[in-house]
């Protein structure tokens, strides 16, 4: 599938050069490096324990929840 990217120069020039030493296409480089960083996302998150997150006690909030806000649920430890 064809698709347009940004890339900042100073990037593209070097996956060039690593390209034309490994003697790949520039755009099987990029298939490379895209599922080799997929797959390590893929890693860590299913290595990531899942942090239970208190809500509520006695029905009250616990001190700084602000269920108003709960984007800032993620930073509570």
């Amino acid at each position: 599938m064809r698709t347009t990217v940004d890339i900042p120069e100073h990037l593209l020039i070097e996956a060039k050069q690593l390209a034309a030493e490994r003697h790949l296409p520039l755009t099987r480089l990029f298939e490379d490096s895209l599922r080799l960083y997929l797959g390590e996302q893929r890693l860590r998150r299913s290595q990531a324990k899942p942090v239970p997150l208190p809500l509520l006690r006695d029905p009250v909030p616990v001190a700084g929840i602000d269920l108003d806000d709960t984007s800032r649920l993620w930073e509570i430890e």
